[in-house]
């Protein structure tokens, strides 16, 4: 017998991030990017018997877990995506730019369907590809 389920109702249900988890090969270079260039608040974190960090993004955790080496993604590019609003992230991105971010690409400028959107890239010290971008968060 088939289970059938209302997609509606998951979907629902499954509201938003609670937290995203990347991995990094160097704690101190990790934190020195999220917490002192990007300007994210350190959370406390519970002891897993490995090292990491947490930090508040918007009204959700971001989590970084140290690993020994950093995976090879053979040529993939995984990446998450931090909102920006519009009026302000021309002034966000040079205020990053300021605080030593570098950034892999200029500030790109896209329609998607009918709705222009701004992008730009950088990588964490571990290489980790972040998205910055004022596509609109849903209500």
């Amino acid at each position: 017998m088939a289970i059938t389920s209302d997609p509606t109702r998951v979907t629902k249900a499954l509201a938003a991030y609670a937290h995203v988890n990347i991995v990094a090969d160097d704690l101190d270079a990790a934190r020195d990017f999220y917490g002192t260039k990007l300007g994210l608040t350190e959370l406390p974190r519970p002891d897993f018997g490995i090292p990491g960090a947490w930090y508040r993004l918007g009204p959700s955790q971001f989590h970084i877990i140290v690993v020994p080496e950093m995976p090879d993604l053979k040529g993939a590019a995984p990446h998450f995506a931090i909102y920006v609003p519009t009026d302000e992230f021309d002034s966000t991105i040079d205020a990053l730019k300021a605080a030593g971010v570098a950034f892999s690409s200029d500030v790109r400028i896209r329609d998607d369907f009918g709705v222009t959107v701004k992008t730009a890239f950088c990588k964490d010290p571990a290489g980790n590809l972040i998205e910055l971008t004022d596509v609109a968060l849903f209500s």
